[in-house]
């Protein structure tokens, strides 16, 4: 509360001496026995268990003195919240202004925000006294995962973050993988594409076949198909073929990889296998 400042007009008035308990000096120590006296009270209604009426009762006439000092929420900060829908925060976090900040459990209030999707961890705490302070870490989304005529967000872990729904949409620029098994492989398959990026600007969908090796279908829906051991060869090699044949450029219907010794393509109804060349990789 804001105090109004009230100045004497007599000049040559006698100065009265101020009681102590109205020096501001005197006011941390009123403060602290107020605090020690509360966290005596909460500290022994917890460690005794009590659950009675009296229990309740020396619980509510703490927290009452505390709000009467000050201890009453007045701001929830939130930091780190870029996809998490702030209704669902404020679902979960439900505070009232005015309420007793001592009565806020961070504990409990951390676990009902890690519940969300979005977030992968949170931290709570009370900046007395009166400030709760959030703090998120979202999950950071890497690829679209289609499965079962399905999209949805996956991680650089491979965990599913959020199922359809139209928030999914914004995200269509992200990498598409698709199949069984895809999500706990995309971070190595993501890599290997991108290690290549004239060709990895090309590419569609990256498709797990029988959760063993990948087919990748490229811009133009033809396929490349690429080893069960070895893909990132397999990938380099088909990009130093493309630079020297302008293989892309051609109508291909798909590029077969999975012999270490040559590639197979097929040009709409014709097939041409080329060797490689003597001292070449495989």
């Amino acid at each position: 509360m804001r105090q109004l400042s009230v100045q004497s007009t007599t000049k040559n008035k006698r100065k009265r001496t101020t009681p102590i308990w109205k020096k501001a000096s005197f006011r941390p120590l009123v403060f602290s026995a107020v605090m020690g006296i509360v966290a005596a009270l909460l500290t022994y209604a917890i460690k005794t268990g009590l659950t009675d009426l009296a229990g309740q009762r020396m619980e509510n006439a703490a927290l009452s003195v505390t709000a009467k000092s000050g201890f009453t929420l007045n701001d929830v900060l939130v930091e780190g919240r870029q996809n998490t829908p702030l209704k669902d925060l404020r679902a979960v976090v439900n505070l009232e202004l005015d309420q007793p900040t001592l009565a806020i459990d961070p504990q409990r209030l951390r676990e009902r925000i890690e519940a969300l999707p979005w977030v992968a961890s949170a931290s709570v705490e009370r900046q007395l006294p009166d400030i709760i302070h959030i703090s998120l870490n979202e999950h950071k989304p890497t690829a679209m995962w289609q499965h079962d005529g399905t999209f949805s967000l996956i991680n650089k872990d491979g965990e599913v973050i959020l199922t359809g729904g139209d928030e999914i949409n914004v995200f269509s620029y992200l990498p598409l993988v698709v199949g069984e098994g895809a999500p706990q492989h995309a971070q190595q398959m993501l890599a290997i594409l991108g290690s290549e990026p004239q060709l990895n600007e090309k590419v569609k969908a990256a498709v797990r076949v029988s959760d063993r090796r990948w087919d990748i279908v490229m811009d133009n829906d033809f396929t490349v198909r690429l080893p069960e051991e070895h893909p990132a060869q397999a990938w380099a090699r088909l990009a130093r073929y493309n630079k020297e044949h302008s293989l892309f450029q051609k109508k291909l219907t798909s590029i077969d990889l999975r012999l270490p010794d040559r590639i197979l393509v097929k040009i709409d109804d014709l097939e041409t296998i080329r060797k490689p060349l003597v001292g070449q990789d495989t």
